[in-house]
This record gives C-alpha cells, sequence and structure tokens, in this order.
C-alpha cells in the first residue's frame, strides 16, 4: 500500500482520538486496521473515501471557525 494511504490513516486517527475509535468509525476490527496502516493489505477504495471523509470534516470545521472569527460585520446595502 502506498504511504499516502498509510499517512491518512495515521492522520484520520489522530483526529477521532485513536486507532479504537477510527476502526469504530469505520466499521472494522482494530486488527482489519493494523494490517492498512502497517500496509500488509491495500485499503479499499470505500474505507479510503470514508477516511478522507473525516479528515475533510474536521479541516472544514477549523476552516469554518477561522472564517466565523474573523468575519467582518455586514454593512447594509444602500439602494
Amino acid at each position: 500500500m502506498s504511504t499516502t494511504s498509510i499517512n491518512i490513516l495515521q492522520a484520520a486517527s489522530e483526529i477521532v482520538g485513536g486507532s479504537d475509535a477510527l476502526a469504530q468509525r469505520l466499521g472494522i476490527g482494530l486488527y482489519a486496521l493494523a494490517m492498512f496502516t502497517e500496509g500488509r493489505r491495500r485499503l479499499p477504495d470505500a474505507l479510503l473515501l470514508q477516511v478522507v471523509d473525516i479528515i475533510l470534516e474536521e479541516r472544514q470545521s477549523r476552516v469554518g471557525v477561522a472564517d466565523h472569527a474573523t468575519a467582518q460585520p455586514r454593512r447594509p446595502s444602500i439602494d
């Protein structure tokens, strides 16, 4: 398996709070997750998409918080 897949699995694991939480979120066992994170088995596309979704959701929530904190108050439009 590619190092990219392993890296995104590790990133998702950190986001959700560890291997146990990631395995549960993906609906797989810890042994299967270990096989993927150690590169001994190829991560199926369906699981890869779930992992990417976890990362994107976390990044969107950070961007949303940052955007909200830096947003300028809207000025009323002059018609």
